[in-house]
């Protein structure tokens, strides 16, 4: 069965399989509810679909992003296994079998390859830019903001 693990953020830990269409968000219908401020109400739909399970952003404002590309709002696309999936800055794994039990938390495994830590710490960096310039900031405190992102 397909499960989705959630791999940082306040949901952290946490597992969900699902054999069914899923939401994503913060709304309490929501079958994975993030506590993230990035989150939309309705994120994103994860579901099976013609090969496999499937994933659409539902309109959300920050956007789903699968292996550090933005999807497009509204076009559902094929997940494989392990894909790596942002909601926000909620980063989450996908399984397309169950989640081993062996396996350790991405963001707790010391040997996590250095260029994905790369990706990820890049990812971030570029979201807290994009929500900065969302905001009217005088240049000196935008560079004082971005020094303590560092």
């Amino acid at each position: 069965m397909p499960s989705l693990e959630i791999l940082s953020g306040e949901n952290w830990g946490q597992s969900f399989s699902f054999s069914h269409e899923i939401k994503v968000g913060k709304d309490p219908s929501c079958t994975v509810k993030l506590a993230d401020a990035g989150v939309s109400r309705f994120h994103a739909r994860l579901g099976p679909g013609a090969s496999g399970v499937t994933i659409e952003d539902l309109g959300s404002s920050n956007g789903t992003y699968v292996n550090f590309k933005k999807r497009p709002r509204g076009e559902a696309i094929q997940l494989k296994d392990q894909d790596v999936i942002f909601f926000g800055r909620t980063v989450a794994k996908f399984w397309a079998g169950a989640r081993p039990e062996t396996h350790e938390p991405l963001t707790q495994d010391p040997k996590l390859d250095a260029s994905l830590r790369a990706l990820i710490r890049s990812h971030e960096q570029r979201e807290v830019l994009r929500r900065l310039r969302l905001h009217e900031l005088d240049p000196e405190s935008l560079d004082r903001l971005l020094a303590q992102a560092r």
